[in-house]
């Protein structure tokens, strides 16, 4: 797992690594990932630049590494989730009221990176399509589960969990934190519509 990254300010105790990784990832959402230098991250992290340098090439890679840290953690809550003996539908609800919570709770770090890993670089980018795609996997049992899904177009789980990846990201940048954790019934019901059919999805969505 990696350092913990929330929206309070604080850095997670840890390694060398560990504290720089959660400095950028906090300095980034206070200033924005253009306006950061090496010198301000190693200096919220409490190390000389030259610290910095022993553990990243540069501010670029460092962004990378927190965002990872950031999904790490998110997955944690997310495996908690599906490790339960919750038939299929509830586990899809329990995870995206896991999500919005986790989200909401690092609100500000999590908008920053709805905006700047997409604007750091191709490599920045490609780890947010990795994740989407992995959420879009989960959907896909969901074909093995109900017969009738099982004719659903290829790219349906990516479509939905594209487009609900667009809609969190609107209230990040809207600062609508309270609202994420309310976007949970009508997620759930347009997640597994397609799979249970939208009288179960809706009773699902309702629990």
């Amino acid at each position: 797992m990696g350092p913990r990254v929330d929206g309070e300010g604080e850095l997670a105790s840890g390694t060398q690594r560990e504290r720089l990784v959660a400095a950028i990832a906090r300095v980034a959402a206070e200033q924005g990932y253009s306006k950061l230098t090496v010198e301000h991250v190693a200096h919220y992290a409490g190390y000389p630049s030259a610290t910095f340098y022993e553990h990243f090439s540069s501010k670029e890679q460092a962004l990378i590494a927190a965002f990872e840290a950031f999904m790490d953690r998110l997955w944690v809550e997310v495996d908690g989730v599906c490790e339960t003996d919750q038939i299929w539908p509830m586990r899809v609800g329990a995870v995206i009221d896991a999500v919005l919570t986790y989200l909401a709770e690092a609100s500000s770090v999590a908008r920053m990176f709805a905006v700047e890993v997409t604007a750091a670089s191709l490599a920045a980018t490609e780890r947010q399509f990795v994740a989407l795609d992995r959420f879009a996997d989960m959907l896909r049992v969901g074909r093995r589960l109900y017969p009738s899904a099982a004719s659903l177009p290829a790219v349906t789980e990516r479509t939905v969990v594209g487009g609900i990846a667009s809609i969190v990201s609107a209230h990040l940048l809207a600062e609508e934190t309270e609202a994420l954790t309310a976007l949970r019934p009508e997620l759930v019901e347009l997640v597994l519509t397609p799979y249970v059919g939208r009288a179960e999805a809706q009773q699902v969505a309702a629990a």
